[in-house]
């Protein structure tokens, strides 16, 4: 299970659209808001998680041999993705979207569907439970490992993004971010070619 905590808590900490819009729904609408957008986006990652895991469990119980295959391209992607990390140059730039969001009023629901567009059109988050994800959880099948790694995430997720907006509703840890963003970067693109690498391996020679 460690695995799987680490690898949607690295996935999750990345800038991305699900980061960045809960960062500037903090910054601009304040936390209330900002922690009903978190509903929204959680609702969509159960939903791109359950899809990933009861297909794929359907499927590996019809192909068996479909697993290694889906541990390399799985792993492939986590090498690549892990290259483009550890080679970020700059931090993250807020003012971009602090310029492209209007300070206008808005509603705690309002937030939460905005929330959950956001993640369900983040094609990002295809990718990340179409490959890395899928490789990560083929050997979960049985019904009570599902039903247990799908309340993980939902508790992870939650707390992850319930955590980055009260922290982001403070000015001084947007600043601080946006100074050492790239570090933070650089370190998970380390993890992530070491666990691809790992992925390719234990497809290939265990």
């Amino acid at each position: 299970m460690w695995n799987i905590i680490i690898i949607h808590l690295l996935g999750m900490m990345s800038p991305g659209p699900d980061f960045f819009y809960i960062a500037r729904t903090a910054a601009l609408h304040g936390r209330k808001n900002a922690v009903f957008a978190v509903l929204g986006i959680v609702t969509g990652v159960m939903f791109w998680a359950s899809a990933t895991m009861l297909g794929l469990s359907l499927l590996l119980k019809t192909f068996p041999m479909f697993n290694t295959v889906l541990m390399c391209l799985g792993g492939s992607y986590l090498m690549y993705l892990g290259w483009k990390m550890v080679n970020v140059r700059q931090n993250a730039d807020f003012r971009h979207a602090e310029a492209a969001a209007a300070a206008t009023p808005t509603t705690p629901l309002n937030e939460m569907k905005k929330g959950l567009f956001v993640n369900l059109s983040n094609p990002k988050i295809v990718v990340y439970f179409s490959s890395v994800m899928s490789a990560v959880l083929a050997d979960i099948t049985e019904t009570w490992q599902i039903a247990g790694v799908l309340l993980l995430l939902w508790v992870e997720t939650i707390v992850f993004f319930t955590g980055l907006a009260v922290l982001f509703s403070g000015q001084a840890v947007k600043r601080f971010y946006s100074r050492y963003s790239r570090y933070l970067d650089n370190f998970s693109g380390l993890f992530f070619l070491c666990f691809g690498g790992y992925l390719i391996y234990k497809a290939l020679f265990s």
